[in-house]
């Protein structure tokens, strides 16, 4: 991330496995499986006036929706957030390249 440009964007590689889901009242709304496959999906991260990141994840398929989920995260949120992620690859519970087969 720079002040230039402050998003920093992760594509990632298997969009069918990205969903995102929003209940309403009785009605949910979906884009992602089962429904539908995604065929693009990314992690965006931006900076919030120096003292906060947002966190968005947005999934399209093609012409039948977008959706995007967002939240906005401290300094200190951001760490445990990093480190929660860190924690689970070294302790060995997921590997590198696993579950990535079609």
């Amino acid at each position: 991330m720079s002040e230039e440009d402050p998003w920093s964007t992760i594509d990632l590689e298997r969009a069918d496995r990205a969903s995102i889901d929003v209940s309403v009242g009785e009605s949910d709304l979906s884009v992602g499986a089962p429904r539908e496959s995604p065929d693009y999906a990314a992690i965006d991260v931006e900076t919030a006036d120096g003292e906060r990141l947002t966190l968005s994840i947005e999934t399209t398929a093609g012409d039948h929706g977008t959706g995007i989920a967002s939240v906005e995260v401290t300094p200190e949120e951001a760490r445990r957030l990093r480190d929660v992620l860190a924690g689970v690859v070294e302790r060995g519970e997921i590997e590198e390249g696993e579950g990535n087969e079609e």
